[in-house]
């Protein structure tokens, strides 16, 4: 299957992923990560029940801070 991410095409085996597993591929490990769905801003406490397919497109944007 195929997912935009950020604006680039991301292939995976899987025919269905959670916004979680993709996390996990993508090696997102920041604590603050916001994702954008379907025009919608998604929950933390949703991302392992948002099911991704085909075709979709989804944006992740990792807060960090720094000094």
């Amino acid at each position: 299957m195929q997912i935009n991410v950020n604006g680039a095409n991301h292939n995976f085996l899987e025919e269905i992923l959670t916004i979680s597993e993709l996390l996990i591929k993508l090696k997102y490990t920041y604590p603050i990560i916001i994702v954008k769905y379907k025009s919608m801003i998604i929950d933390k406490n949703d991302f392992d029940n948002v099911l991704l397919l085909d075709g979709d497109s989804i944006d992740i944007i990792h807060i960090f801070a720094g000094g």
